[in-house]
């Protein structure tokens, strides 16, 4: 059978898995249920695999024969909020919800396993097939790039994204940059607290934490190169516990999203020069931290989008113009970094009534008829890849 066939034979499963998925969410670092079935299903599909890390899975169809080796990359947390859309499939688990089309990831991917492991003889090398937890905090995508390297390494990863705002049939694969490397940041700003009557006798951490806040949020307008985007955002500011008491301290919490690999923390350093003059200004001191949501840009290699994009075209697809590089991040940017290959975005927006195609939002829903469409796509990539 081909690719195309397998996929429309496997599409009620992967359809059937995704709505299983979407009714039984869990956020990131949580995902001991999903990681279990994920494991169940490859295990019914005759397919081997290895618990990597903090629940991460990854299955290997091996050929048997010596080749070159690919990686297909699936993520499948959720997020904590409320689904408000009375679907079929609602989510069954209070605060938290399927609303970035991670489950329909999984549950493809899923699909995909069965129909390379039903076409191994007819390929060489090994196809991995990398369940991810986490990817909404920056976690998982390091613990399987170095599972894989201890492997061997693969000669290529891949993934998808589903695309709530394009119609059913198009596609994104853009050369180089796609999507921003992401760093967080916390300032915490340190006074001495007292009462609000005598603000004399205390160093107020407010003033200054706010002036820090004015002031970082305009480094990419005053301090930055105009020629390369970054984005700085102070998304939290947090002091204070009643009106007549000046606190001891006050944090600020936000990201910066980057394309330019090793920036985040430039700018880390940039924001700490800055937070501890004005600080200083003010009587206090500050501490600053960060943690990478993903440590780099997803940047496409350039030959690997070119063959995906000719392959979308040669299936139907409607391949669109690539905007600008968004500057949402996700850290399949590790496995790019480390293997090259590419991201791709599948448009499947949703028209049923009340639904939006937003994603993070609790309206969020998809066409489930896209995912046969980048099933078929990753499978037939992969296949060809491996001839």
């Amino acid at each position: 059978m081909t690719v195309k066939e397998l996929i429309t034979k496997y599409e009620p499963y992967m359809v059937e898995m995704r709505r299983e998925l979407h009714q039984h969410p869990e956020i990131s670092l949580q995902e001991e249920w999903t990681s279990a079935r994920i494991c169940q299903e490859l295990e019914s599909a005759g397919i081997s695999y290895q618990v990597v890390g903090h629940r991460n899975v990854v299955g290997v169809v091996d050929s048997g024969k010596p080749g070159r080796s690919i990686a297909i990359r699936a993520d499948f947390d959720a997020l904590p909020m409320d689904e408000l859309v009375d679907l079929p499939y609602k989510s069954k688990i209070k605060g938290a919800m399927h609303s970035c089309g991670h489950d329909a990831h999984t549950a493809t991917l899923l699909g995909c396993g069965k129909v390379l492991n039903d076409l191994k003889d007819s390929f060489n090398g090994k196809v991995y097939l990398c369940f991810q937890i986490a990817e909404e905090v920056g976690a998982g995508a390091d613990e399987i790039v170095a599972y894989l390297k201890e492997q061997g390494g693969v000669d290529e990863a891949i993934a998808v994204h589903v695309l709530g705002a394009e119609e059913v049939g198009t596609m994104v694969l853009p050369d180089g940059a796609m999507y921003a490397g992401n760093m967080g940041f916390k300032v915490t700003v340190k006074g001495v607290g007292g009462h609000g009557s005598r603000p004399d006798l205390a160093v107020d951490p407010l003033r200054p934490a706010c002036d820090i806040l004015l002031k970082i949020q305009a480094i990419p307008v005053n301090r930055h190169d105009p020629f390369e985007t970054v984005v700085i955002s102070p998304c939290m500011i947090n002091g204070g516990t009643k009106n007549n008491i000046i606190p001891e301290a006050c944090e600020i919490e936000g990201n910066i999203r980057f394309f330019r690999v090793g920036e985040g923390e430039e700018l880390v350093g940039e924001i700490a020069r800055m937070a501890e003059q004005i600080a200083a200004a003010y009587g206090a001191t500050v501490e600053v931290s960060h943690s990478s949501m993903a440590l780099y840009p997803v940047v496409n290699t350039a030959e690997s989008a070119q063959r995906g994009r000719a392959l979308a075209k040669e299936l139907g697809l409607t391949v669109l113009a690539p905007p600008n590089p968004n500057l949402a991040s996700d850290n399949f940017a590790d496995f790019l970094q480390a293997f090259g290959g590419f991201y791709a975005s599948f448009g499947a927006h949703s028209h049923r009534p009340g639904t939006s195609g937003n994603h993070h939002n609790p309206t969020f829903d998809m066409d489930e008829a896209a995912m046969p469409l980048w099933g078929e796509f990753l499978s037939e990539y992969a296949y060809r890849f491996l001839q």
